[in-house]
């Protein structure tokens, strides 16, 4: 498995939302945006839960979805 880009956020899963459908959630704020992921990697870690790793071009990008996803 390659590593995270240098300005990677992970994203949890919610309790009872499918994976497709937080998937989905996520490439419709990325294309209302206008905002292409380096990288989208789905994650699994015992600890944090399901999700995904989002890869951005910039630390900006990384910070506006941090910010609208925490």
């Amino acid at each position: 498995m390659a590593p995270d880009p240098p300005f990677a956020v992970r994203v949890k899963k919610q309790p009872g939302d499918t994976f497709g459908g937080t998937m989905n959630f996520i490439r419709i704020w990325l294309d209302h945006r206008h905002i292409q992921p380096v990288s989208s990697n789905p994650v699994a870690n015992a600890q944090r839960g399901v999700g995904f790793a989002i890869g951005f071009n910039s630390d900006d990008e990384a910070h506006l979805f941090e910010r609208e996803f925490a």
